[in-house]
């Protein structure tokens, strides 16, 4: 268990330090998005360019994985906007169900795993972003457009939606990543090291920012939807990984843990940004607050009965 700590711990001690950071006022609310946006559009694309341009494609791209975590991630999906749409408008339960069911790959994702299978984890990390960036999201971005219009184009807005996240640096990053992997190609030694220094800047400056963006949060709000929005995303999601992978099991160990911790990790970052178009802000900051802090032991827990082990043993 102390091994395992020793991974998780320093994730969520710079988590906190953000939110320590955030609660003094050492960074204002402008400096913190500045960081996330640096974060996602240069230094998590840097990341995902040098892991995957130096991987094998053979090894990364597995149909099995994509079809489980897909699924998984629909059906738990599914099930939150069910629970919701009872009682709340089709905004407010798109926006809670993607809450249960969309992973921060990136953010908590790639410093945990990354620690236990050092650039191999770029493989399931990949895999889960594809899902999310043209699965999950267009899925509720394209429900959030249809609650605030009386008229439904679907086809009109699945393409507007698709063509915004394809020029995305992290969609953008993939693909070349991919591409210099299939072509042999390299970065001359100066790229190399620049593409180097960025990447060992995501983690670090993503996890800071998590934590600064929290600072602000009540735990103000419905209780009784946070605490679903949060069993959702913690419980929920991973237990249908794992059902579905009695039916469709993943041979490759590594692949197989790591599409179960992704599963249990915290909702995407995004997610109380998304909530501003369903005025549902307070209720998903507190959720995904609480998720945050819940998974730091849900994640233990779940890597103890999965025998994660680290790489020195």
């Amino acid at each position: 268990m102390l091994l395992l700590l020793s991974v998780i711990a320093p994730v969520f001690i710079l988590i906190g330090l953000g939110f320590f950071l955030g609660r003094q006022g050492v960074f204002a609310p402008d400096q913190i998005r500045g960081f996330g946006r640096f974060v996602l559009l240069v230094a998590l694309p840097a990341l995902l360019f040098k892991s995957l341009s130096a991987a094998p494609m053979a090894q990364v791209f597995r149909a099995d994985y994509l079809l489980v975590y897909g699924l998984a991630s629909l059906i738990s999906f599914a099930i939150g906007f069910a629970l919701f749409r009872r009682q709340e408008n089709l905004a407010v339960s798109t926006v809670r169900a993607i809450g249960m069911s969309c992973t921060n790959s990136a953010f908590v994702g790639i410093p945990i795993l990354t620690q236990l299978y050092g650039a191999a984890a770029a493989g399931p990390i990949v895999l889960n972003m594809l899902i999310e960036n043209f699965v999950m999201l267009p899925l509720v971005l394209v429900l959030l457009e249809a609650s605030e219009k009386s008229t439904h184009h679907w086809g009109a807005l699945l393409g507007t939606v698709l063509k915004g996240l394809i020029r995305t640096p992290m969609i953008v990053a993939i693909a070349l990543g991919c591409l210099f992997s299939l072509a042999g190609w390299a970065l001359p030694p100066a790229g190399v090291k620049a593409i180097g220094l960025l990447a060992n800047a995501s983690a670090p400056l993503a996890l800071v920012t998590i934590g600064a963006s929290l600072a602000g949060v009540s735990l103000h709000g419905r209780r009784g939807a946070i605490g679903l929005i949060t069993l959702g995303k913690l419980v929920l999601h991973p237990a249908m990984v794992m059902g579905l992978l009695l039916i469709m099991p993943i041979a490759d160990p590594m692949f197989h843990t790591c599409i179960i911790l992704l599963a249990a990790m915290p909702m995407v970052s995004i997610f109380p940004i998304l909530a501003q178009r369903s005025d549902d802000t307070e209720t998903c900051s507190a959720a995904l607050l609480v998720a945050t802090i819940g998974a730091f032991f849900t994640l233990i827990a779940l890597m103890m009965a999965l025998g994660v082990q680290l790489p020195a043993q």
